[in-house]
């Protein structure tokens, strides 16, 4: 009995090493997920996030102005640049702690198939390129090699946090806003620019204002605190008229066009319109 107790302990300690070899990897490349190790992409505004589009969706996208550079979250060695059908101009980095990360969409790639890259070396230029519905970046990692099924993908919010991608800048343009909490529109705004200066969310400033689109017009004046922007919201009613409706309300056409980025006359039944009390343009 002795001897074969003795073989099953061998055997024993020969599955437990093997084990613990098969995890040791693992354990390694988890280590190169800690936020330390990487740098965010871009800075901006999360407008999509990982697991959504019923789990499809694997990555995160990070809307910014037009222009604004996109660097390696960590360095490493192009695997990929080219253009793709989906992915439009995209890059793809193998990084020396054994994470692959994509960076798509891009309107121009500074980077070609085996660069060096450092940790936070600008790569490419965002864009709007491939399937695509407006300018951002659409970042993904991968635990391991990047695969069609992206099975190896994972959240990068469980390395970086949300408001990493976020400006820190909290000013406005100097002369354009006032104590009543709104900023006059000057030549060369955007809604990105307006919302890294205020330290507002460009989603916030869209809500505040009543704003369908991210569209604005030099001289327009945008609220930047909900308080100061009053406002109610009438519902379209069949056969209702533009002319009926500022009647009704007690304000002109123009108004109603110009708070809910309306470029003709023409409503729907049951579109919520939002009229403002303080009559503000």
């Amino acid at each position: 009995m002795k001897p074969l107790r003795h073989k099953y302990v061998i055997l024993l300690i020969i599955s437990l090493s093997g084990f613990a070899y098969t995890m040791a990897p693992s354990a390694a490349a988890s280590k190169g997920a800690k936020a330390s190790h990487w740098i965010e992409p871009i800075k901006g505004e999360i407008t999509d996030q990982f697991g959504t589009r019923g789990g499809k969706h694997k990555g995160l996208d990070i809307a910014a102005p037009e222009g604004e550079s996109v660097v390696a979250a960590a360095g490493g060695t192009v695997s990929k640049s080219y253009a793709s059908d989906s992915y439009g101009q995209v890059i793809f980095i193998k990084h020396d702690n054994g994470y692959e990360t994509v960076y798509a969409h891009l309107s121009k790639r500074l980077k070609q198939k085996n660069d060096r890259v450092r940790k936070g070396e600008q790569i490419g230029i965002i864009g709007n390129t491939g399937i695509s519905t407006g300018t951002h970046l659409h970042f993904e990692i991968h635990h391991g090699p990047w695969t069609e099924n992206k099975k190896n993908a994972i959240d990068p919010l469980t390395v970086y946090n949300e408001k990493a991608f976020q400006q820190n800048s909290v000013h406005v343009h100097k002369g354009s806003s006032d104590a009543n909490g709104t900023i006059t529109v000057q030549k060369g705004d955007t809604l990105w620019k307006i919302s890294r200066k205020s330290g507002i969310s460009v989603n916030r400033i869209m809500k505040i204002n009543a704003l369908a689109n991210s569209h604005i017009s030099v001289g327009q004046i945008l609220h930047l605190d909900e308080r100061e922007a009053k406002r109610r919201t009438y519902i379209v009613q069949k056969g209702d008229t533009l002319y009926q409706i500022a009647e009704k309300m007690g304000v002109t056409v123009q108004h109603i066009q110009q708070w809910n980025d309306l470029k003709g006359e023409q409503i729907y039944p049951r579109q919520p319109l939002t009229i403002r009390d303080d009559h503000s343009s």
